[in-house]
């Protein structure tokens, strides 16, 4: 159920509590810096730290990944080099995956009289706005067009998600992109049941970003509630990744049994 996997997201970042203190203080000065270069950088500085955002997340995520595929506890210790390694290659391998998407559903799209391009994951999370967006297009084509949507979210995410744990397991860039290792894997495991492993996980983002929504009196305790729960988001993706991962390779190697 998704509430259990939040509570082992809660009990793996809090197994080290002093620790955990620690990154929040690095997000907390993190947002610091973003909310200046923001305010008072050119588009060159923003698009520098954009970048340089998106590479430190998904280092550190992948290093998540690889901590839970070797049976890690624990919110793993910060290792600049591995970061930035992983973050360049997760970014890279990322990017591919989802150009694959849009392209796919692009075609699609056209076919059945779309001639916009959406963001598929909130496509299919935001059904107040899908439903707005539906509202004007055909019955028949729309109700087709999320069908193909959601089947084409969980085909690349499927695909993607272990790519990442390959890469983050392995280092190779080759590995997030071998298509027959990456679907011997998901053999092994189960189609039916990555498909509900992944559902759960996505489950349990949607309820941490749903309470993001809710406000408190306070703007600054506000911001610190929003920066936890978007924390938790975060492992919860990685974690899941790694979680799924090891019972892959747990399942290769023979030591257990769905």
């Amino acid at each position: 159920m998704p509430h259990s996997i939040i509570k082992r997201v809660w009990d793996y970042c809090s197994y080290d509590k002093k620790f955990l203190l620690f990154v929040f203080a690095l997000l907390f000065i993190s947002s610091l810096i973003q909310n200046y270069v923001y305010a008072n950088g050119n588009e060159n500085d923003l698009t520098l730290l954009r970048i340089l955002v998106f590479i430190i997340v998904s280092g550190y995520g992948m290093s998540i990944t690889r901590s839970r595929i070797n049976h890690g506890k624990r919110l793993p210790k910060i290792v600049i080099k591995d970061i930035v390694f992983l973050g360049i290659k997760a970014g890279i391998t990322s990017s591919v995956y989802f150009f694959i998407q849009i392209i796919i559903l692009a075609h699609v799209g056209f076919a059945l009289g779309f001639h916009l391009l959406f963001d598929l994951e909130e496509l299919l999370l935001n059904w107040s706005d899908t439903i707005s967006i539906l509202f004007y297009h055909e019955p028949v084509s729309a109700i087709l067009f999320v069908v193909a949507g959601l089947v084409l979210f969980y085909v690349t995410t499927f695909f993607m998600e272990i790519a990442l744990a390959k890469l983050a397991d392995t280092g190779s860039l080759w590995a997030s992109f071998n298509l027959m290792s990456i679907k011997r894997s998901i053999d092994v495991f189960g189609w039916k049941n990555y498909a509900k492993d992944c559902t759960l996980i996505i489950l349990a983002i949607v309820i941490l970003s749903n309470l993001i929504s809710y406000n408190v009196p306070f703007t600054f305790i506000d911001s610190i509630i929003d920066m936890f729960l978007s924390f938790l988001i975060f492992v919860t993706q990685y974690l899941g990744i790694g979680a799924v991962y090891c019972k892959i390779k747990d399942l290769e190697s023979g030591h257990v049994q769905i």
